[in-house]
């Protein structure tokens, strides 16, 4: 589960990677300067790794819930691990 959950988590940090760079390369195009570009190896980088961290521990939060939602049915036999 933990290489799913990674594998996931760096999945989704490489879209918000993406995405921040698209929304720094818009923004550089509509402001006319090139100045947003000095700010993007840094901002790119951190929103990159703080998507990565919400992500595996929403993940994990949730199929904690799952378990513990599968569990709660009357029948605990069935889904230990």
């Amino acid at each position: 589960m933990a290489l799913a959950f990674i594998t996931g988590a760096v999945a989704s940090g490489f879209s918000a990677a993406g995405l921040t760079a698209l929304l720094i390369w818009v923004f550089t195009v509509l402001s006319g300067s090139s100045d947003p570009w000095s700010v993007a190896p840094w901002l790119v980088i951190v929103v990159a790794a703080l998507v990565a961290a919400a992500t595996y521990a929403a993940e994990g939060i949730a199929h904690r819930r799952t378990l513990a939602r599968m569990r709660s049915t009357g029948e605990p036999w069935a889904y230990r691990d």
